[in-house]
């Protein structure tokens, strides 16, 4: 059987494998499929087209991203005249050494890496260390100062590096005092420059509308937070200033609301 197969496809090949003489039925084929049949004819492909891009472009497609070379000019030294090759075709000289010769004269003085400062001769990154370590030697940190004081609204002492006049120990502090000057100036109310803590401190940590002291240490939303009380409300027309303020607790004060002073005033 296998050879009755053999000698039909013998009768009906029409041409041989030109690598391997196998016999081809399908006359669009070019070689058999073999695996070493394909990689010749991929071979004989690959440098019939090389040789085609080359005749064409004077160089290989597979160097066609290349940088172009560098041209080269020769030329005579302005200075030293010697024949020297340069990539630039308007050079002159040969070297920066001929071209600062020809500049300033041979003569002029010259100064070796020796006489240079030693701090020109270090790195950024060197010189930059040895400031640093001048600077700590000195005690300084610069040329801004820093600035010790007590903050305005919760009293703690703080020491900062600042340029300016600084009233707060952070930003937190300076935020939510600011919060409280812009509410003010949204109904139209008369703000002054008023200390937090020298209020507190004034009415001696005790809530003006109950009597009882504050909680020094607690913070909003505690109920015995110690915040400051308009005692005539914005919304009356009352002031944001140290005179119209008074200590209370956090939950006296929303409970107050814009109402009269003390608690007597809830009760109508």
């Amino acid at each position: 059987m296998a050879d009755l197969r053999k000698q039909t496809d013998m009768t009906q090949a029409t041409h041989a494998c030109p690598y391997c003489s196998a016999p081809l039925t399908n006359p669009r084929r070019v070689q058999c499929g073999a695996p070493e049949c394909k990689r010749r004819y991929r071979n004989e492909r690959q440098r019939d087209f090389q040789a085609k891009h080359r005749s064409t472009t004077g160089r290989s497609y597979s160097r066609q991203y290349d940088k172009p070379r560098v041209k080269a000019y020769p030329i005579t030294c302005a200075q030293c005249q010697r024949q020297v090759t340069v990539t630039k075709a308007t050079s002159q000289y040969c070297s920066h050494q001929c071209f600062y010769d020809a500049k300033y004269g041979k003569d002029r003085p010259r100064q070796s890496s020796q006489g240079v400062a030693a701090h020109k001769r270090l790195s950024p990154r060197r010189r930059r260390a040895m400031r640093a370590i001048r600077v700590a030697e000195r005690g300084t940190a610069g040329t801004v100062p820093w600035i010790a004081g007590t903050c305005t609204r919760c009293g703690d002492a703080f020491v900062r590096r600042q340029a300016r006049t600084v009233r707060h120990c952070s930003r937190r502090c300076q935020i939510r005092d600011k919060a409280a000057r812009r509410r003010a100036l949204q109904v139209g109310a008369t703000v002054d420059a008023i200390s937090r803590y020298r209020i507190h401190v004034r009415d001696g940590w005790t809530c003006h509308i109950c009597g009882d002291p504050v909680d020094r240490d607690a913070v909003v939303p505690d109920l015995e937070a110690p915040v400051l009380d308009h005692v005539i409300a914005l919304a009356k027309g009352g002031s944001h200033s140290e005179g119209n303020l008074r200590t209370a607790h956090f939950y006296c004060n929303s409970v107050k609301r814009d109402l009269k002073v003390g608690w007597s005033a809830l009760a109508g």
